[in-house]
């Protein structure tokens, strides 16, 4: 039986694919050395779709030319190291005034910046739709957000605007990112849809560059 050229050009690509990747094992602990569990494991700009066990252990396959392996947790927040063809890599989260703080039940997010190329956590404010009793009597997203975050107004014709930043920008409107797109405009958007509003500015709003320099509002919606 014949096998045909692009049948076996198809073979040799997946062989080679899975020959080009190296596997990793490690775990993840805290400062205490207790193991960190459901931490997600990044490389480089690439969700891995790979999470730590109860353990805190990980196993992850990674293919040629990945620079750096990221080590994201909710409550401890983020861990880089650079790759350099390792077979086992383990990650320790030290304490600090974040994790100190998380212990209450809050958490870090995290986000990608293509001006830094790389992983950063952010520290934001924000409303959880989700836990949100008024959700069935807003009209709108100015509705939902009036009112519920420090340093946020909303006028009567619907501007945004977020206060502390600095008076050459008080006057121009956040950026505005939802589903980690940027938009022109949230009008469309419907209340119900809403699963999470976050609220960036300063050192937290550089992520987007000299776009976020009026502060950012990031809308997650329901899937």
């Amino acid at each position: 039986m014949k096998i045909s050229k692009t049948l076996l050009a198809i073979c040799f690509l997946f062989a080679f694919m899975g020959y080009a990747q190296n596997k990793i094992v490690g775990k993840v602990v805290d400062f205490k050395n207790k193991p960190v569990a459901n931490s997600k494991i990044f490389l480089d700009s690439i969700n891995s779709n790979v999470e730590t066990n109860k353990d805190g252990n990980f196993e992850v396959s990674v293919p040629e030319n990945v620079i750096t392996i990221n080590v994201y947790s909710d409550k401890y927040g983020l861990l880089s190291s650079k790759y350099n063809n390792e077979t086992t890599m383990n990650f320790i989260f030290l304490e600090t005034e974040n994790s100190k703080k998380n212990k209450k039940g809050s958490k870090v997010s995290l986000v990608y910046s293509k001006y830094e190329q790389k992983y950063q956590v952010i520290n934001s404010q924000g409303i959880n739709a989700e836990n949100d009793k008024n959700l069935v009597i807003y009209t709108s997203i100015f509705d939902m957000i009036r009112g519920k975050l420090a340093g946020v107004t909303v006028s009567v014709n619907n501007k945004i605007t977020i206060r502390g930043l600095s008076s050459l920008h008080y006057a121009a409107e956040p950026l505005f990112v939802v589903d980690g797109v940027i938009v022109s405009s949230i009008d469309y958007i419907f209340p119900n849809n809403v699963k999470k509003i976050s609220v960036l500015k300063g050192a937290d709003a550089s992520i987007y560059g000299a776009q976020g320099t009026s502060g950012v509002i990031v809308i997650t919606l329901k899937k």
